[in-house]
């Protein structure tokens, strides 16, 4: 079983509008469940956001890929240029 993390940074003067949009309009269409969550005391500048997901299967991670995590990229690199960026990261459980 893996967790699957995606963090957002945002500066400050996007972070608003960048989470409304996560909210109303991309984690809707997330057919699964997702944790949404505010990192407290980040050690960057602005707004860091973890997106947060339990999945079965490396290849259950390369779908979610395809299927929702490429839309989420490409609105942040069409909204939100040089203003915010993600990065992913999978960690196995270790029972």
């Amino acid at each position: 079983m893996y967790l699957y993390n995606i963090s957002i940074i945002v500066e400050e003067k996007s972070h608003a509008s960048l989470l409304d949009w996560v909210k109303k309009e991309w984690l809707p269409k997330v057919q699964l469940d997702v944790k949404l969550l505010k990192m407290l005391h980040s050690p960057h500048e602005g707004h860091t956001y973890c997106i947060q997901l339990v999945m079965d299967t490396e290849q259950d991670i390369q779908a979610f890929h395809v299927d929702y995590l490429q839309i989420l990229q490409q609105h942040i690199s069409i909204q939100h240029a040089d203003k915010a960026f993600l990065f992913d990261s999978i960690m196995e459980y270790l029972e």
